[in-house]
């Protein structure tokens, strides 16, 4: 992988797979631009954070770059990288208050002029029917035709991963045919929507492409929250989170018959009265 300036029109880097990776024609290189400065890159099995920042002075030299790359970041999957982009993190938002409570610590990268919003890997994760290739081997095929001719792919997974490399959610993808797909044959893309058309701030949502579908990924809030407390009989938890969240501005959101939907759902008096019932059911 070669990454170009077109300002000095020179190439400051070239980035070589890693030794023993797996095959390049079955497992793309996966790019995407958090910001003007930094590249991830999900390459097979790896997951790879490129800063481009100024050469020093010091070092700077007529036959150099006035760019140069650094490597902030690896981290070593145990799947191969059909899409990746960044997810955004909570940076103040109360535990409880998303079905996705994500860490929030910083993790000590290296910070950028343009004070990036910390954020984790959103991945589309696939595991190839022949596991030898994410240790590297060539796959060779077996000798048992018919064996080899069963192995079909597992259900690609969406996740999310830390800017330390924990996994932080994983969730299994309803797309057709998943059987006969590689993983060059998904893509995933990061959208945001225009303020105007959602009444209010932009809204980010991510799209998972594959030969047959097409699956829209929103990231959950504090009223899924609710909902996954209230189907697991979690009363009282969901009624707090309702009294901290609910006075908020746009908190009852949407219009017509979406909003009513919301506003059903979310129901203190009704949420309470399932409680009572509850309460009254256990003695």
């Amino acid at each position: 992988m070669k990454i170009y300036d077109t300002t000095s029109q020179s190439r400051i880097t070239f980035l070589d797979r890693p030794a023993d990776s797996p095959r390049a024609d079955l497992f793309k290189c996966n790019l995407h631009w958090q910001d003007e400065n930094t590249l991830l890159i999900g390459w097979a099995d790896q997951i790879k954070v490129a800063r481009v920042r100024t050469r020093p002075r010091k070092s700077s030299a007529s036959n150099l770059p006035p760019l140069l790359v650094e490597i902030t970041a690896v981290f070593q999957l145990d799947c191969m990288v059909s899409g990746i982009v960044p997810h955004p993190m909570p940076s103040s938002a109360p535990a409880s208050a998303s079905a996705l409570a994500l860490p929030t610590k910083p993790n000590g990268s290296v910070r950028s002029t343009t004070s990036p919003a910390l954020t984790a890997f959103l991945i589309v994760a696939y595991t190839p029917p022949d596991t030898t290739l994410l240790s590297g081997a060539t796959g060779e095929a077996v000798e048992d035709r018919a064996a080899q001719a069963r192995k079909v792919a597992e259900r690609p997974e969406l996740r999310i991963i830390s800017r330390s490399g924990e996994e932080l959610a994983a969730d299994a993808l309803g797309i057709s045919g998943y059987e006969r797909w590689g993983c060059n044959d998904y893509v995933l893309v990061e959208i945001e929507s225009s303020p105007a058309k959602s009444g209010g701030e932009g809204e980010r949502y991510y799209a998972v492409m594959s030969p047959l579908d097409i699956v829209v990924v929103k990231p959950r809030d504090w009223r899924d929250h609710v909902a996954w407390l209230v189907e697991r009989k979690q009363y009282e938890e969901a009624l707090e989170v309702i009294e901290r969240m609910g006075n908020e501005p746009g908190a009852s959101g949407g219009k017509g018959a979406e909003k009513d939907k919301v506003k059903d759902e979310l129901d203190a008096v009704q949420i309470g009265q399932r409680y009572i019932e509850h309460l009254v059911g256990e003695g």
